[in-house]
């Protein structure tokens, strides 16, 4: 099973490349936002937990997340590849992820595409986006300048020093949605 992990700041194009590529490759998109969502609409446990920091825009605690995406990994094992979008956020994550793949003989992380835009155009994509989907966490500048500190202290640099630097790809974030996609594409076709 082939493993892409899609990482950036929120409001970079994870979303919607994650969906391209999912399409393109018949691979099972996992969104930590969309697993969010979808516990927050159910009304789960975890889902009214995870909404108390969401609508802060501050992180959800590293058990949640975890617990929530170890059930989805567990209804795709036999997926040809799953892209990893939103997730892992923190270097606890990364371990997380790893043994989960270990555990139920999965396969390693193979690519992670890591997505850089200028702030400016992150405020000015997540705003937008706010107005259009109604997200309670793009709707406010307030919560979206958190959103992006938190990723600068949180997730930024969970990379570094990791022994995956080999499979970090950066990408600009701000090209054209196809280009990007292309260079995903023939990223992956590589494998």
């Amino acid at each position: 099973m082939i493993h892409i992990i899609l990482f950036g700041p929120p409001g970079c194009g994870k979303g919607t490349q994650a969906q391209i590529i999912a399409k393109k490759f018949d691979f099972i998109h996992l969104s930590t936002g969309m697993i969010f969502r979808d516990n927050i609409k159910k009304k789960t446990k975890l889902g009214k937990l995870a909404s108390c920091y969401i609508n802060k825009g501050i992180l959800v605690p590293d058990f949640i997340t975890t617990k929530m995406l170890n059930i989805e990994v567990q209804k795709h094992f036999h997926a040809k590849g799953i892209i990893y979008d939103g997730y892992p956020r923190t270097k606890n994550q990364i371990l997380s992820l790893k043994e989960i793949l270990k555990k139920f003989y999965l396969g390693n992380i193979n690519i992670i595409f890591h997505f850089f835009i200028q702030e400016k155009l992150i405020i000015n994509r997540l705003l937008k986006r706010g107005k259009i989907s109604h997200r309670n966490d793009d709707t406010d500048i307030i919560t979206v300048n958190k959103r992006i500190e938190e990723y600068n202290k949180e997730t930024a640099f969970i990379w570094n020093n990791d022994k995956y630097g080999k499979n970090i790809i950066k990408l600009n974030a701000s090209f054209p949605i196809k280009k990007i996609s292309f260079f995903i594409e023939k990223k992956i076709m590589n494998l």
